[in-house]
């Protein structure tokens, strides 16, 4: 969402109001309109001191617009990016639109992936292969409509080096989070939501506790709101009706290889231990 659209939904909750605003709610709502990108950060004394208000007047002014508290507001701009994400006009015309030959939505495909293949080569790539290799915990996460391909990664990196997993933030205790704390740990990030205040929090944790932090993210998604050098932007808008993941995936298929080539002198003997295991339990019978 951009912020002109964030604003967009503020400004229609408060045109709402009966009675306007007073003195000290203008101060206020012209602080949350001038930090809208930043308001994953913000705590309702954090707008307080910013605006000169107090703590109480932010509670209130909230409960006008509706919202239940600050993180009532972050919820519902949360959700109207979904919801314009989803029923953007755009979407349709996209499709109605679009040309027979579908090679131009191909060529940006490709285009983006060209754009990565020149960074294999350089050093920021080899330290990222060499952070994910040498640690001894690595820990892949993923939200909402990346949940997916985070966990295939992770399955697919466990099956080339030990200490791997997909962890669910949402999912318990954190237990194997937890025990990792004594250990060298990495955790490669995956995430292409514009507000997603779950990966920052996250994201801003692990940094927090020198764990080494590895970003695959969109050209529009959290990287600006994270302070890790290990960062990896794709294309995704490539004209489709919805924005591609598939220079992500082909991105983390080629760190998979590459973290493999690091550990190619165990390579041979997991991968027979993995045909064993698999084999005594009949997985792939013919």
């Amino acid at each position: 969402m951009s912020k002109a659209e964030e604003s967009s939904l503020l400004t229609e909750r408060v045109e709402q109001l009966e009675g306007g605003l007073s003195p000290s709610e203008r101060t206020l709502y012209a602080t949350l309109q001038a930090n809208l990108e930043n308001l994953a950060f913000e705590t309702g004394a954090s707008l307080a001191q910013k605006s000169g208000v107090s703590p109480n007047t932010v509670s209130r002014f909230l409960r006008r617009l509706g919202y239940k508290g600050l993180n009532g507001l972050k919820d519902a701009l949360r959700d109207d990016l979904r919801t314009r994400s989803l029923l953007n006009a755009t979407l349709v015309e996209r499709v109605e639109h679009q040309p027979a030959d579908l090679m131009g939505h191909l060529n940006a495909e490709i285009n983006a992936l060209k754009d990565f293949a020149e960074q294999l080569g350089g050093a920021h790539w080899r330290t990222i292969v060499s952070r994910v290799a040498a640690a001894e915990r690595v820990f892949v996460c993923g939200f909402q409509t990346v949940r997916g391909l985070a966990e295939d990664f992770a399955n697919r990196l466990a099956l080339v080096r030990p200490g791997v997993e997909f962890i669910d933030l949402y999912s318990g205790v954190l237990g194997q989070w937890i025990d990792s704390r004594d250990e060298r740990c990495c955790v490669v990030l995956i995430d292409i939501t514009p507000y997603a205040e779950a990966g920052i929090t996250f994201a801003n944790d692990c940094l927090a506790s020198e764990t080494d932090l590895v970003v695959f993210s969109d050209e529009y998604g959290i990287a600006r709101y994270i302070d890790t050098p290990y960062i990896v932007s794709m294309k995704t808008q490539t004209g489709l009706i919805l924005e591609s993941t598939g220079g992500l995936t082909s991105a983390l298929n080629v760190l998979l290889h590459c973290v493999a080539s690091e550990h190619k002198t165990d390579l041979r003997e997991r991968m027979e231990a993995y045909r064993a295991r698999v084999q005594n339990l009949r997985l792939y019978t013919k």
